[in-house]
């Protein structure tokens, strides 16, 4: 397979997720850690070539998997506003056998407006309530 890097901003990446922030419900502090995307766009994401994951650093810095493809970038919590920004996103741009899993979880992450998260999961609503992504703390 050819390995394509593309390194691109926010907007550009995920469309329109860079745009501000975005309201957490719960703790705030709890979306730092280690989290199994489980399911993305109302798709499963067992079964995928890797897992699927997310980490949120104490250095501001995420990354993750899709289940073919790395993505990492800057995020921040502002505990005032009870809001997450993500930032800066890079993705590497490689072809595998569960691209629907990718595409799920690509265009969950560009459509979250709030995330309720608390001590064991972390789910990301968008602008109707309804869940595009769910999470479960490793």
């Amino acid at each position: 397979m050819k390995k394509l890097f593309a390194i691109s901003m926010v907007c550009a990446l995920l469309g329109s997720c860079g745009s501000g922030e975005k309201k957490i419900e719960g703790n705030v502090e709890n979306i730092k850690g280690d989290w199994l995307i489980e399911e993305a766009m109302g798709k499963s994401t067992a079964g995928g070539e890797k897992e699927a994951f997310i980490s949120f650093g104490e250095d501001g810095k995420f990354n993750g998997n899709t289940t073919v493809n790395s993505f990492f970038g800057e995020y921040s919590v502002v505990v005032e506003g009870d809001s997450l920004k993500l930032a800066n996103i890079g993705m590497t741009r490689m072809m595998g056998p569960t691209m629907e899993i990718e595409d799920a979880i690509v265009k969950a992450l560009g459509s979250y407006s709030t995330v309720n998260v608390s001590d064991s999961t972390a789910v990301m609503l968008d602008e109707k309530g309804e869940a595009v992504l769910k999470l479960r703390k490793k």
